[in-house]
């Protein structure tokens, strides 16, 4: 019995030792492999957040040195005085090939200063325009003018942001009222004859 007492006192001490010495161990490994391998993702993180940073000040330099050129081409001149007509309908709205029932929506609201009232087709019918965007031009009232507008990006040879914007006006019987093509000219610009007539 004594060298059982004698025993335990020893193998608790041995056994705290080896249970020090293995978390000593442990705790050495895992930090080397914490040093290894966070250590090098940090510094790759700040490498290639400095790389996207140069990259955003050279391409905004760009675009600061590209100087778009606006033109306006009036291919039929407007032969009519829109204030003989009561009604805007808006029949083809495509907005760099979109034709949603949110860029109508905008169209619409850029719109309202004008004098003639704006047909939207969601808002006159919205399960019809949902099948078919363009049903307003079947409606045929020689107090409307019907109008297309197109927006879409520039050619190839054009530099990079070139906007091209198409606007057609037709009345009832699809006769072109006016009809005039725009490079890089503003939105509020290509629908000013709409509203200040």
């Amino acid at each position: 019995m004594e060298r059982l007492s004698q025993f335990i006192p020893v193998h608790r001490i041995l056994t705290q030792n080896t249970f020090s010495c293995i978390k000593t161990t442990f705790m050495k490994k895992l930090l080397l492999i914490l040093l290894f391998v966070f250590v090098p993702m940090v510094s790759f993180a700040q490498i290639q957040s400095q790389a996207i940073q140069e990259n955003l000040q050279r391409t905004d330099v760009k675009k600061r040195t590209i100087v778009l050129k606006s033109s306006t081409k009036i291919i039929t001149p407007k032969t009519v005085d829109f204030n003989d007509y009561s009604h805007l309908a808006l029949v083809t709205i495509n907005n760099l090939g979109a034709s949603t029932k949110g860029w109508y929506r905008i169209y619409q609201k850029r719109l309202l200063g004008s004098p003639l009232l704006i047909l939207n087709p969601f808002k006159v019918d919205e399960k019809k325009a949902a099948y078919n965007h363009n049903f307003l031009k079947k409606v045929e009232n020689p107090k409307y003018l019907y109008l297309d507008y197109y927006r879409s990006k520039g050619t190839k040879s054009d530099p990079p942001g070139t906007r091209i914007t198409k606007i057609i006006v037709r009345d009832y019987k699809n006769n072109i009222l006016y009809s005039v093509e725009h490079t890089n000219v503003a939105m509020k610009e290509t629908l000013s004859p709409f509203i200040n007539f």
